[in-house]
């Protein structure tokens, strides 16, 4: 990227970047958002000092490698493993600290512990950034809090690294009461002898569960309030329930991969027959599905219903060429690098974020069309984009201030807001709190 880009970019989120007051949530409120007027959303500098690296203290000082694929809590504090470098998991708080909960600055591979101080845990793995929703830990309700009973409020779950002797496990990590509120580790899954069921409704206590691949974990948001912790792993998904801790099955990949249209998405012609492996969920039970490496370079984005009876084509690739169509009708008129790529999850009632490889936009798939989000949050409807040197995105005839919201990837936040995790590529890094933003504003198909 020229130094010239370089500027502008950065000038452009600055320009936008105003103190603001942070203000918490609950994920279980309805979502608020801004007037439908043309008041930009506002960009404020969460976290890190853009400087590669591992320091707690002032978030704005702290340092961090790349942030992927994070978790935020009911208070919008941001927890995450980092990309590399370490094996934590730190806290980026809403009060303006960056703190360390889990794991250190090195590397701890070797240590195959299931249970102690979470300074002991072994090594977390990473994984997400651009199109990638697959979170690396989870924050369920609010972890540095203690509920009216004085207990606490919520926990955080996060999966094993590799070289740990616990490659397919799953790591509650709290504030152990019995333990003086120290922050404590212990694997809740995957050590087990027995398969979890792929039966609808059928349970198995978590502790005896084990698995082939390791699991990804989310949070499903459901439209009665209700927030239910799911893992999904060969394209089946089960609820985690903390208080029994019990998995139950409510989707089996059984139950989908017979439908037609698996024969019928593939750039070759030949049938899918592998389970996609990234998922979300939207708040009426359905599940969001996308494929990827087994329909590369088309990649689709699927819905299945609630009782898993129905797969419907959502999103795909009808163009492919990037230079010569970008936005539109997702069925016939989009294109993407490499296939659509879900990007940040959902945001209710039914908006699906979008990203794609080498694409560090943020775009989203409502009502059948997909729009590109823009600094002044408008949802814009480009024609194309085009390549400048060194691989980055310029965007004829859109001014600074109406250009697309530009990150590395991105996790929603309920109250309209997003945190974008942003990197130029040499070694930078830093956090965005973004919002509120209207995620249903009817998108537009010109510059204003």
């Amino acid at each position: 990227m020229s130094a010239g880009l370089v500027g502008m970019v950065l000038g452009g989120f600055l320009n936008l970047c105003g103190p603001g007051e942070l203000v918490t949530y609950a994920e279980t409120a309805e979502p608020k958002v801004q007037a439908r007027q043309n008041t930009p959303p506002a960009y404020e500098h969460f976290a890190f000092c853009c400087v590669e690296g591992y320091l707690d203290g002032p978030s704005k000082q702290a340092m961090s490698s790349v942030t992927k694929a994070p978790g935020v809590d009911d208070e919008g504090n941001l927890f995450f493993v980092p990309v590399h470098g370490d094996g934590g998991l730190r806290v980026a708080r809403m009060d303006g600290k960056v703190q360390t909960i889990a794991g250190a600055d090195y590397w701890q591979g070797s240590l195959s512990a299931t249970e102690g101080p979470a300074s002991s845990i072994p090594h977390l793995q990473r994984e997400g950034g651009i199109g990638t929703p697959t979170s690396t830990c989870i924050a369920v309700g609010s972890p540095l809090k203690d509920g009216p009973d004085g207990q606490p409020a919520g926990y955080l779950l996060t999966r094993a690294g590799h070289g740990t002797d616990l490659g397919n496990v799953i790591y509650k990590v709290w504030r152990n009461p019995s333990q003086g509120g120290r922050w404590w580790f212990k694997v809740i899954t995957g050590t087990g002898t027995t398969y979890p069921p792929t039966q609808v409704g059928q349970s198995i206590e978590a502790a005896k569960a084990r698995f082939r691949v390791l699991p990804f974990i989310a949070k499903r948001r459901l439209a009665q309030g209700k927030t239910e912790v799911v893992f999904y792993s060969e394209g089946n998904v089960w609820v985690y329930d903390d208080q029994r801790g019990t998995l139950t099955c409510i989707l089996s990949a059984a139950q989908y991969m017979g439908a037609e249209i698996w024969k019928r998405i593939h750039p070759q012609g030949k049938p899918v027959t592998q389970p996609p492996r990234r998922m979300s969920f939207l708040p009426d039970g359905s599940f969001i599905l996308n494929t990827y490496q087994k329909t590369y370079p088309i990649g689709c984005v699927l819905k299945v219903s609630a009782d898993g009876k129905e797969v419907t084509l959502l999103c795909t690739n009808p163009k492919g060429n990037v230079d010569k169509a970008f936005n539109g009708d997702a069925l016939k008129d989009v294109a993407f690098f490499g296939g659509p790529l879900l990007a940040g999850g959902v945001f209710p009632p039914d908006v699906i974020g979008l990203g794609a490889v080498d694409d560090a936009l943020l775009r989203r798939l409502y009502q059948g069309r997909v729009a590109t989000l823009c600094k002044d949050g408008e949802w814009r409807e480009f024609p194309t984009k085009h390549a400048a040197g060194g691989g980055e995105l310029t965007w004829r005839q859109c001014p600074p201030d109406k250009a697309p919201a530009w990150g590395r990837g991105w996790v929603m936040a309920p109250g309209g807001y997003f945190y974008q995790l942003y990197c130029m590529g040499g070694g930078d890094a830093w956090v965005w709190r973004v919002g509120p933003v209207d995620w249903t504003k009817p998108s537009i198909q010109k510059l204003p």
